[in-house]
């Protein structure tokens, strides 16, 4: 029995010996599958998770892939990297019952799987960690808001983000649930317009000339109410109380209008949750993690008062407040006007590299 228990010992000494090792050296291999890169809160995303791995002692060599939207070319390159034998997979699942199949596989073939922001229960429980915000929350917090800030009784628009993305529903759902509270409030249209500034503002403009009384935008986050502020600047009308998230377009036409009446509510989704991911996927591989196996981010929001706070008039629209990268990569990124899109190694945030 005594040699047994040294034995044991000794196992256990030499495994974490190389795990340590394993860490020390940088050999891990990370893989991303990424949703889509359309708009500027993707573009940053990329960005957030790359600044984490470039420089990330325990990173050997990294693999970032768009699915462009597409549950065929999103499984494709999950069995890509699996292929390529990567120690951690890092996911935003398009559908989680699309992708479970193929997750699975990656999991029994000892892959640390972490899931980001849509989650893949309970299609699979097949990940190790999941890292995902309260898009309920997110709906919810900006709605009741909105409801309150007109007294209870209008006419809201609302600007939705990706038919059948769970972020998108959830938040819906949340919307949907604060209105229950104030029903002399009501929604006259709404849209999808893909967390997009130039799907949105034409949708906006086809609601004004729609609808002669608009009491309130509603807005899923992204890129959309800056198009929201633009399209009721340039039609004359009274300004209204708007949702938005802290893309920096939008706090600057905040700012800038906040004067003359526009009052907004900033629900924000952080950027960083990609690198928040890989850096609970190391602890995981390092025999280090503690936390919980489904992990939930609360939702920051900032109204009128602190608008200020958030704006960053050095640096272009396309940049988002809620970020962990350092100044020197922000400025390198958004700075002299550029949107982002090159990426932190210059290969293009929205490109398979």
């Amino acid at each position: 029995m005594r040699k047994l228990f040294a034995f044991l010992v000794v196992t256990i000494l030499l495994f974490t010996t190389c795990f340590s090792l394993h860490a020390e050296e940088g050999k891990y291999t990370v893989g991303f599958s990424n949703v889509w890169v359309g708009n500027t809160y993707g573009i940053q995303g990329v960005n957030e998770l790359e600044a984490f791995l470039v420089n990330n002692p325990q990173v050997k060599e990294y693999y970032i892939y768009n699915a462009d939207n597409n549950v065929n070319k999103q499984i494709s390159d999950i069995e890509d990297l699996i292929a390529k034998g990567v120690d951690m997979l890092i996911l935003q699942p398009i559908s989680a019952e699309s992708v479970a199949a193929v997750v699975e596989e990656a999991y029994d073939a000892g892959i640390v799987v972490v899931n980001c922001t849509s989650p893949l229960a309970p299609a699979t429980d097949s990940y190790h960690v999941s890292v995902v915000a309260k898009d309920y929350d997110f709906g919810y917090v900006g709605m009741k808001w909105l409801c309150e800030k007109i007294g209870g009784e209008g006419n809201v628009i609302c600007l939705d983000g990706m038919p059948g993305l769970s972020s998108a529903v959830l938040r819906m759902e949340g919307a949907n649930d604060a209105l229950k509270e104030f029903p002399n409030v009501k929604i006259i249209a709404s849209e999808y317009a893909d967390w997009d500034y130039a799907t949105a503002k034409p949708i906006v403009e086809n609601m004004l000339a729609s609808y002669d009384k608009i009491d309130a935008v509603w807005s899923s986050g992204g890129d959309m109410t800056r198009a929201a502020i633009e399209a009721w600047a340039e039609s004359g009308r009274d300004w209204i109380p708007m949702m938005g998230e802290d893309c920096n377009g939008f706090l600057k036409l905040w700012k800038k209008y906040k004067d003359d009446g526009l009052s907004c509510i900033a629900v924000s989704l952080p950027t960083w949750l990609f690198a928040y991911g890989a850096e609970l996927g190391l602890e995981i591989l390092n025999g280090d993690y503690t936390g919980e196996k489904d992990v939930i981010v609360d939702i920051p929001s900032f109204t009128d008062d602190d608008v200020d706070k958030y704006v960053r008039e050095d640096l272009s629209d396309s940049f988002w407040g809620q970020t962990r990268m350092t100044e020197e990569q922000i400025v390198s990124l958004y700075g002299d006007g550029k949107d982002g899109s090159q990426g932190i190694s210059g290969a293009g945030a929205d490109s398979d590299h």
